[in-house]
């Protein structure tokens, strides 16, 4: 029995025979589907399925309004499930109702779902005088340009929020995400978007030698790449003798002021442990200590025990308490304190969390007539610190410090003119508990070192904490929910800087205007067939 495909005739036939409400009802279905993509599943296959029907749907719909009513529906469903795991971060908190985080979802999607609306509402109007069949290659290819802008542009509106870019798909295979050294996430998005739509255009038998030719191209080059740059051996800095702590401290059990002092002695007691001679750096993770060790010299002291008095530094998070004339203002910080107790460095987080360590001013009157002010921030915003995040000291490589959220975002995690020779990465995902937002959260971790050829750290309060080297791959880690200590030497970054650290969102840039070049061609071509 011959097995016969599927022809772009026969799936539009389909769409346009569905009632409105079941148009619409797909679209949302597609975009759930569409999210299992993403870690820790990596279901490549569902994104191949649900973005090339979401443009079908756009282009068969009434007009330019229509799709955008469909794409919406799509990008709530596609952030409602990718993002669910936000929604765990009430179940700690005994004043609010476990619900109440899923409405946060719910804003959150509602938001973040205008990004796709953009898309199918844009190659609606783009093409609503042209046949979908006779220029598929061209609308593919302005779908593909269209949703990476749009990612790019979700990067950093409303200060951004660039959580599951399209480039994280391939986040399974180390050899595969090298790339990223090149043209960073956003033009990983790129290809990645290319490869969704290789099964579409196969079902066009005017297509089907391009899109096998620029699928093996694709995963070919980004192989051949991906293994010729990975060494086979990690280089170490030589006297480094780095401990990065994970006490699996829940949340319910962090923030009760009984409970200070005994998590403070967990994470000392964990620092020590089974040695001999004190490690020559310790990290802890986010808010590990809520002391305000700034204004407390005897508990830096007490914490500068686990050093032995044999130099180096103990690394942690902890809330910095700032008293100024108009009032008390807290930051979330990290400081360097040595052996003798004394601070050698202080970072105040300079990219805070909307909604999660402040309510953004516009917000805040709703938030408090609804009685939800300390949902999230737990009644007093953190203030923005302003201070580079360049930490240096005589005994320890220079660091790059990333609190938590600061971290997922391409090219802001490194300063070009003040480079470390590392990056740390200290975090507190005991909110989310044993869902995909932590795994997400370190994989974007990882693709940063390997957009800057840097080493990382990372100090997770109930996981996932690891040593990365530049090439992203993970030298040692902690699993979620597990209490471990992880000694390791501090892994070298690369000798030469990658291209992305240098050009940044140019090579997005370069990508994306190739693209348009080739789609003015095709389009000239289909017109002047056509006449």
């Amino acid at each position: 029995m011959k097995l016969k495909l599927f022809t772009i005739d026969d799936i539009c036939t389909f769409v346009d025979n569905l009632s409105s409400a079941k148009c619409k009802l797909l679209a949302l279905l597609l975009g759930m589907v569409s999210a299992l993509s993403f870690a820790p599943l990596y279901l490549f296959p569902s994104y191949m399925v649900a973005l090339p029907l979401l443009l079908i749907i756009a282009m068969r719909s009434s007009d330019h309004r229509a799709a955008f009513s469909k794409g919406y529906l799509f990008g709530f469903g596609h952030f409602f499930v990718g993002l669910y795991w936000i929604g765990n971060s009430t179940a700690v908190e005994p004043n609010v109702p476990d619900w109440a985080g899923y409405i946060l979802v719910a804003i959150l999607s509602s938001y973040l779902a205008l990004f796709i609306a953009f898309v199918a509402s844009g190659i609606k109007y783009i093409y609503r005088n042209r046949a979908l069949n006779e220029n598929l290659l061209s609308i593919s290819i302005s779908f593909i340009l269209i949703w990476s802008i749009g990612e790019w542009v979700r990067g950093f509106l409303f200060t951004g929020f660039p959580w599951n870019l399209s480039g994280y798909i391939l986040g399974f295979s180390d050899v595969l995400m090298q790339s990223t050294a090149i043209w960073g996430s956003y033009g990983q998005s790129v290809f990645v978007l290319m490869l969704t739509f290789v099964p579409f255009l196969f079902l066009n038998k005017a297509h089907r030698i391009t899109a096998v030719t620029s699928g093996i191209v694709i995963v070919a080059g980004l192989t051949i790449y991906g293994s010729s740059r990975l060494p086979d051996d990690i280089d170490f800095i030589a006297g480094t003798d780095f401990r990065v702590v994970q006490a699996n401290i829940q949340q319910e059990d962090k923030w009760p002021y009984q409970n200070w002092g005994k998590n403070l002695i967990t994470h000392m007691d964990m620092s020590e442990r089974d040695e001999v001679s004190g490690p020559t750096h310790v990290i802890w993770p986010e808010t590990a200590v809520i002391y305000s060790l700034s204004e407390e010299p005897t508990r830096r002291q007490l914490i500068s025990q686990v050093l032995n008095n044999k130099g180096g530094a103990v690394l942690t998070g902890f809330p910095r308490r700032q008293r100024d004339p108009e009032g008390t203002r807290i930051f979330n910080s990290l400081v360097a304190i040595d052996d003798q107790g004394q601070m050698q460095g202080i970072y105040d987080k300079t990219h805070l969390v909307p909604f999660g360590e402040y309510i953004p001013g516009f917000i805040r009157s709703i938030f408090y007539a609804l009685g939800l002010n300390r949902m999230f921030t737990g009644g007093q915003d953190f203030s923005h610190g302003e201070n580079g995040n360049v930490i240096s000291f005589e005994g320890m490589p220079s660091v790059g410090v990333l609190i938590c959220y600061e971290v997922i975002f391409p090219g802001k995690v490194v300063n070009s003119e003040d480079r470390p020779d590392w990056l740390l990465n200290i975090t507190n995902d005991a909110w989310y508990g044993n869902s995909s937002g932590p795994r997400q959260h370190f994989l974007q971790t990882r693709v940063r070192s390997i957009e800057e050829g840097l080493p990382l750290i990372r100090s997770a309060s109930t996981g996932i904490s690891a040593i990365v080297d530049p090439y992203g791959r993970i030298v040692n880690q902690i699993d979620l929910d597990q209490r471990g200590v992880i000694r390791s030497e501090l892994p070298s970054k690369l000798q030469d800087r990658t291209v992305y650290s240098i050009l940044k969102e140019w090579t997005f840039a370069c990508i994306s205007v190739i693209l348009i070049i080739v789609n003015i061609v095709l389009l000239r071509r289909n017109s002047t067939r056509t006449r």
